[in-house]
């Protein structure tokens, strides 16, 4: 090879956000999460660079012709779209622009649509601009994924749906979609007035065999519905220099999202943006050539290697980027279980559930690395799975179990006031309503406790026992139980809620993003969360970003309820999907028979 593949950069003490986000990372334990590359910059984007630093007053800089021939260049040789520079609006990143344009194309209240699982800052471009999301989930067949395009259409035929968020190559999946599928797209938003962002930042890495096509070109018709997304960052693992290109050919479309990123005050680009994208387009092609052998060559292995140690493993074919998809459900764990596992073994990936809940029991693993630091992490990969398996037969398998209507709740060991491993089956005696909550100082748990004591009287004419959950200990729990009419269950140590998969939300946004937490405490302006009470209860999340803490109360809980006969068999089940998804006491008064 020409360029250096192969050799493992320390990036410990170079402010890497990848490197500082991974535990214990090193050259030995080097983190496969985040989408930028583990190879140094081509030589010709570090020459530039250098000369520029050598040459040049680093003063506010707009972009030059050179550096639109470059774009325009690169665009028609390697995508065959003939962009006029005139289109072009730059942009700091992708997802940048991402916000800017649904702030363009959109109002205030209207809806964007988005096929899941998708890259995770989808989710927050459309919540930060005080939109609504719809979401349209892809069909996979044994890791082949497809557009469910009877369920685009339906909803993009929704009144309030005014925009796709779209992914072309799709990450995480990987799918490179054809010309057929993006036409079918194009034509089922143009009918329905459907604005399309196009994200292709991962357009020009392509795997052998596979042919991208640009969406605007797929039709006249649908050029002017479009704003196309891109980049050199991910192509040539430039992305700390922050610098996009968005081609709208819409003057109208264009105009709002200049000025839209005024409003944003997003400006020019920094200088050294402009000349490494310059020098990746017009001096780098050869090296992206041979990156894409050295990026087929690790999918072709981990695909072997699956095959040969964990066939229950589904590998989704890498079509386009370097990301892989990683179906492990078949492994037995649940999505928190399969977390734990790989952090133990020093091994981040992306967890599948950040790309929305369909993700949840999947990983995503960034192929750009040197072949060692991928044979190692597999090594360890396989022996973290090993050492689970060992400790299942000799300890048993965790017992985990979704409290859906039909099934029964068994195991149901409790601590509260009036006694310490209560088994319930032997104490029910009547119709109970089990409210998993989150822990008794937040006030989101303190809404639930007011809800279910004003409704109490109409539930115990109803027949119901009722019992709620806390992460509270049992002192706290023993010091409160006089207040309430009914039973408060101390589970601090999170083992009830680990045993029903009373999970977590999967991301700040998810837990916040939903109907009701925004019509009642957002409207359409999302920063009014601030001004809420319930921020207090959410604020560690918000801080931490959703870092798990096994010492403590869990910030990114939800709640659930659950209603059981007599003879513990689930007659009602509701788990919560964000913060605020609790059922109105109305509600639950009347799915309670």
């Amino acid at each position: 090879m020409k360029y250096d593949f192969t050799s493992v950069p320390d990036r410990s003490k170079c402010g890497s956000s990848k490197w500082n986000s991974a535990k214990n990372a090193s050259v030995e334990n080097v983190p496969l999460s985040v989408a930028d590359m583990e190879f140094y910059t081509a030589p010709p984007i570090k020459e530039a660079i250098k000369k520029l630093a050598d040459t040049a007053i680093l003063g506010y800089t707009q972009a030059t012709d050179e550096y639109y021939d470059a774009v325009c260049g690169w665009m028609k040789r390697r995508h065959n779209f003939d962009v006029k520079r005139e289109w072009i609006i730059n942009t700091p990143g992708v997802v940048d622009a991402l916000a800017v344009l649904v702030d363009a194309v959109t109002k205030p209240g209207e809806a964007v649509i988005i096929l899941t699982p998708v890259y995770y800052p989808f989710d927050m471009a459309v919540v930060a601009k005080g939109r609504r999301i719809i979401y349209s989930t892809l069909k996979n067949t044994d890791g082949h994924y497809e557009i469910d395009y009877n369920d685009l259409r339906k909803k993009a035929s929704m009144p309030k749906a005014k925009a796709l968020l779209f992914c072309n190559p799709h990450n995480p999946v990987g799918r490179v979609w054809t010309k057929d599928e993006l036409k079918k797209v194009a034509d089922i938003c143009c009918d329905n007035g459907v604005f399309i962002i196009d994200d292709e930042i991962h357009h020009d890495l392509i795997m052998p065999g596979y042919e991208h096509t640009v969406m605007a070109t797929v039709s006249e018709r649908v050029k002017e519905n479009i704003a196309v997304c891109t980049a050199p960052s991910k192509t040539f693992n430039i992305a700390g220099l922050q610098g996009s290109n968005i081609v709208i050919p819409n003057k109208i479309v264009r105009t709002k999202a200049k000025a839209c990123s005024l409003l944003n005050m997003q400006m020019n680009l920094n200088i050294v943006a402009y000349t490494a994208c310059t020098a990746a387009y017009n001096e780098c092609e050869e090296w992206l050539d041979e990156l894409i052998t050295v990026i087929d060559s690790n999918a072709k292995y981990v695909e072997s290697f699956m095959a040969e140690n964990f066939p229950e493993i589904k590998v989704s074919p890498l079509e386009g980027t370097y990301l892989m998809w990683l179906d492990m459900r078949e492994l037995g764990m649940t999505h928190i279980e399969l977390r734990k596992m790989l952090e133990n073994a020093n091994l981040y990936l992306d967890n599948g559930e950040v790309f929305g809940e369909s993700g949840r029991g999947f990983q995503r693993i960034n192929l750009a690395c040197a072949r060692g630091t991928l044979e190692k992490a597999m090594g360890r990969f396989k022996e973290a799975v090993e050492k689970v398996r060992n400790e299942w037969e000799a300890n048993g398998k965790p017992y985990h179990k979704t409290l859906t209507v039909g099934t029964k709740l068994e195991e149901f060991i409790y601590n509260s006031s009036r006694g310490v491993c209560q088994n319930l089956e032997g104490l029910i005696q009547k119709p109970t309503l089990i409210v998993f909550t989150r822990y008794y100082e937040c006030e989101i748990c303190r809404a639930i406790l007011a809800m279910l004591t004003a409704a109490y009287p109409v539930l115990k004419i109803k027949g119901y026992d009722v019992k709620v959950v806390l992460q509270s200990s049992l002192e706290t729990v023993t010091k409160n139980s006089k207040k309430y009419p009914f039973e408060l269950i101390a589970d601090p140590d999170k083992i009830l809620y680990d045993k029903y998969n009373v999970f977590e939300a999967d991301g700040v946004v998810p837990m916040l993003a939903g109907d009701k937490l925004y019509e009642t405490f957002v409207g359409k302006n999302v920063k009014k969360l601030l001004n809420t009470d319930m921020v207090n209860s959410i604020a560690s999340a918000l801080d931490s970003d959703g870092d798990a803490n096994d010492d403590g109360p869990r910030q990114m809980q939800l709640s659930a309820f659950i209603a059981v006969d007599k003879n513990m068999n689930v007659t009602y089940s509701h788990y919560c999907k964000t913060i605020a998804d609790f059922p109105s006491s109305k509600e639950l008064l009347f799915n309670l028979k």
